[in-house]
Order: structure tokens, then sequence, then C-alpha cells
């Protein structure tokens, strides 16, 4: 299916690896060109870059804090240098700290909010007077989570964060929406990336414990790939989306559809 993303330029956050580049390949695929942006693992994003490039496709790497509002600025104005106007910004940049509410510091709250919703704020913030300004429309998709809408122990401020987003999503669709720009969000479930990998390939009894454990929380009885986000924001990121705006789509394989743990099928 054509998405109609061909010539379009678009803005990854968090695009090195794991979902951020599934994303981009996504994206990438459609025919839009490709601004991998990232504060770490530049190499791996330099790869993913040669791999659109050797495809066919246009891509570039931007090294990019998305905390600091003047770095996200400078950003966009290389990409707009680069590549042209900015038609879809994908705000996936985000951090995960595993501490209990009442063990956890300022600092580190501080830290994954910095991150996961200021980063957001600060790309809207930057990118979207530019889609007015330019006219015609745009799209936003925000890379919530299902646990802005579940909780999990030990992960107070991730949950909050991508709850924020949530609601940070709608609010800004309304406030875009008589500019033709749409804003949505996208919430993974139980996605392999690189850094869960180990556990979902792991033979150990513990993991194996942990991970069947997992799969019954899952109605479709697996773990979802980088490429379902991937296709779920090419999707939002299309004409084929433009009466969506201020929604959360959730790709969890049922996760949060059934609150019951289930046996296996």
């Amino acid at each position: 299916m054509d998405l109609g993303l061909r010539g379009k330029v678009a803005v990854v956050t968090g695009a090195a690896r794991g979902i951020g580049k599934g994303i981009a390949e996504a994206l990438a695929a459609e025919g839009a060109a490709l601004a991998l942006v990232d504060v770490a693992n530049l190499d791996n994003a330099d790869e993913t870059r040669r791999a659109i490039e050797a495809h066919g496709g246009r891509a570039i790497v931007i090294e990019t804090d998305v905390t600091q509002m003047e770095a996200v600025e400078r950003m966009a104005s290389r990409v707009v240098e680069a590549l042209g106007e900015i038609d879809v910004l994908v705000n996936n940049a985000g951090i995960v700290s595993r501490k209990p509410i009442l063990e956890d510091s300022v600092e580190n709250w501080d830290r994954v909010l910095r991150t996961n919703l200021y980063g957001c704020f600060h790309c809207c913030r930057a990118i979207a007077p530019r889609m007015i300004a330019r006219g015609g429309g745009g799209k936003i998709i925000n890379i919530s989570s299902i646990h802005g809408r579940v909780a999990k122990a030990s992960m107070s401020s991730y949950c909050t964060s991508k709850a924020a987003i949530d609601m940070f999503t709608k609010q800004l669709s309304v406030e875009l929406a008589p500019h033709r720009i749409n804003v949505n969000a996208v919430a993974p479930g139980t996605i392999s990336t690189e850094i869960n990998l180990p556990l979902y390939k792991s033979t150990s009894p513990e993991h194996v414990e942990l991970r069947d454990a997992l799969m019954k929380r899952v109605p479709l009885g697996k773990v979802g790939e980088t490429r379902d986000i991937g296709t779920a924001v090419a999707f939002l990121a299309s004409s084929a989306a433009d009466y969506v705006t201020g929604a959360v789509l959730y790709v969890d394989g049922g996760y949060t559809a059934e609150g019951t743990p289930r046996p296996f099928f």
C-alpha cells in the first residue's frame, strides 16, 4: 500500500536503535526523507542512514539533546537546510528508570521527565510553528506506552511521563487542528528491542518464568516487533489518517484490552 509519504521530510528522535530505528526504517520504506536524531549511539544511527541510502532513500544523522530547547531549535534548522521543510515529527526519544517512588531522587525524576516529556514538548515547540508558517498541515506522532495507562511497580517516573504525553497529545491536537496539523500518539506494548531481547531469548528458568507470565497478559500471545510500531507510525503520518487526531493508538497485542491474565492458547 502506498501511503503517499514519498518526498515528505520526517524527523525521528531517539532513532539510533530499537523502536526509533524501526520507525525510521518504516518511514524510509514509504519514501520519506529522514532526519535521524539522537544523543547517543550515533554509530548505529549512521548505519541506519547508510542502509536507507543504499535503498535509494535520503537520510541525515543529527546529534541532539532533546532536553535542551536551544539544541532542538538548532536541529530543526539543520533539518530544513539539509532536507527541506518538515512534514512529519515523531517524538520517540525517551529513557526508562526503575525506581520506586519513595526511593527515587529528585534528580532522577527530573532526568526522566525532562527527556520523555519535555523532550517531546521542545520538539513540538520548535517544529510546529514551522509547519504552521509553511501551511499545508503536518503530522506529529508522540511515542507513549501502555504504561501511560497501566501502572507498573518501580517505574513511577516513566509511567507518569507517558501518561502526561497522552494528555499533551490531546491538548496539542486541539490547538493545532485549525492549522490541519494532526497530533496522535502510539502506545507500544511488549516490543522486542536490543534492551529486552536477552530476556525474550534466554532459556534460564527465571527468565522463562518471567516471559511466560508476561505472555499471559498479551491476548495475541506473542511479543511485538519494532516494525509493528513503525507501520503504525507510518499510517498516522500518511493521508490515510487525515481525519485522525488526538488519538492514542495502542499497539500492544491486546494487553490493555484485557486486564486479567489468561492461559496460553
